[in-house]
């Protein structure tokens, strides 16, 4: 069992031999990286750790652009590496089972893979993704209205109840 310390070290020292061990996911933006990442380092006091990339999305935090923690280093297949890109770039996507075939994806395999590999479905991961990306909206000064509809919800009360089962809060 790694003490924070010894993960801090690490994160900062982007140690390679710890890939794989932790996630570090930072308070003050709501992302979660790998501990080799290229991006700037945190404070200590602004960092939390996760075992998984699950806890970290469960937690409310999304995955980092730069050093991309859900993509497994030389084992992610493409068509999962443009899809979170795509979601990336637009998390009011809402890819369906008819829009994964249309991709040509089969929802079954990216389903197991993402079990496998993240302990949480594709479609979990995106309405993660959604409300994460709505949460820091809304810490960033977005009100609540535009940010429901910005991210994807069709309606305030289906949002807030996601927003509610998530953080634990109701925002009406």
């Amino acid at each position: 069992m790694l003490s924070e310390a010894q993960m801090y070290k690490a994160l900062v020292a982007k140690d390679v031999s710890f890939e794989g061990s932790f996630f570090a996911a930072v308070k003050t933006t709501g992302i979660f990286c790998r501990p080799t990442c290229r991006a700037r380092k945190p404070k200590k006091e602004n960092v939390e750790f996760y075992k998984t990339t699950r806890e970290a999305i469960l937690h409310g935090y999304r995955p980092c652009k730069v050093c991309n923690p859900l993509e497994l280093p030389n084992q992610t297949p493409e068509y999962i590496k443009l899809l979170l890109h795509e979601l990336g770039s637009d998390p009011s996507l809402k890819f369906k089972d008819w829009d994964l075939r249309q991709k040509g994806v089969d929802p079954s395999k990216i389903r197991r893979w993402f079990l496998q590999h993240h302990g949480i479905t594709f479609h979990a991961y995106q309405r993660m993704h959604r409300i994460n990306s709505a949460f820091k909206k809304i810490r960033d000064g977005m009100d609540i209205t535009n940010t429901a509809f910005d991210v994807g919800y069709e309606s305030l009360s289906g949002f807030n109840d996601s927003f509610k089962s998530i953080f634990g809060v109701s925002l009406f």
